[in-house]
C-alpha cells in the first residue's frame, strides 16, 4: 500500500472516527433529549396527577366547610332550642309552684283535669258536711251538746286513721286516705292533738 492510499485510508478513517464521535455525540444528545422529554412527560403526568389531587383535595375541603358552617348552624339551632327550653321549664316550674286555680287558669288542658277533681271535692266536703249534720242530729237526740258530738269526732280520727272503726270506716277503705294514714296520724300526734 502506497504512502499516498495510507493517507487516504488515515483521511477516511480520520474523517470516519470524527463523524463516528459526532454520530456518538448526536446519539448521546439524542438520548439525553430522550430522557429530558421522557422526564418531561413524566413530570407532566405528575402534575396532572397532582392538579386531580388538588382538585379532589379542594373539593373535599370545601365538602367539609360547607358541612361545619351546617354544624354550625345546627349547633346555633341548638342552643337556641335549649335557651327557648329553659325559658319554657323556667315558666313552667314557677307555674307549677302556684295554687292550683292559677295553673288551671293558665293552661286549658289542666283547668279541665283540675275542675273534676274539684267538682270530687266538693262532692266529698257535701258528703262530710251531711254527715257532721246528721251526727249533730242524733247527737241532739241523743242528748248531746254540739260540743259534744264534736269531741266524740275529733275521738274517731284517730280510729279511723289506726283502722280501728266500729263500722268498718277504716282508712284502708280508701287508697287515697291509706296512703296518706300514717303522715297525718304523726302530725296528729306531734301537735298533741
Amino acid at each position: 500500500m502506497s504512502s499516498r492510499q495510507a493517507a487516504v485510508i488515515n483521511g477516511l478513517l480520520a474523517e470516519n472516527i470524527g463523524k463516528n464521535e459526532i454520530v456518538r455525540q448526536n446519539e448521546a444528545r439524542a438520548i439525553d433529549a430522550e430522557q429530558r422529554a421522557w422526564d418531561a412527560e413524566h413530570r407532566a403526568r405528575m402534575n396532572e396527577r397532582a392538579v386531580e389531587t388538588a382538585e379532589i383535595l379542594r373539593s373535599k375541603i370545601a365538602k367539609m366547610q360547607y358541612e361545619e358552617r351546617q354544624q354550625a348552624i345546627a349547633r346555633s339551632k341548638l342552643i337556641d332550642e335549649k335557651a327557648e327550653l329553659e325559658i319554657q321549664n323556667e315558666f313552667y316550674r314557677k307555674l307549677l309552684s302556684r295554687p292550683m286555680k292559677e295553673i288551671a287558669d293558665a293552661s286549658g288542658d289542666f283547668k279541665k283535669t283540675y275542675e273534676e277533681q274539684q267538682m270530687l271535692l266538693a262532692d266529698w266536703i257535701m258528703k262530710q258536711k251531711a254527715y257532721r249534720e246528721t251526727a249533730m242530729q242524733l247527737g241532739m237526740e241523743l242528748g248531746k251538746t254540739p260540743d259534744q258530738v264534736k269531741d266524740m269526732a275529733i275521738g274517731n280520727i284517730d280510729s279511723v286513721l289506726e283502722n280501728r272503726t266500729q263500722f268498718d270506716n277504716n282508712a284502708t277503705t280508701n287508697p287515697v286516705l291509706s296512703s296518706h294514714a300514717a303522715a297525718i296520724l304523726a302530725i296528729r300526734k306531734k301537735s298533741g292533738l
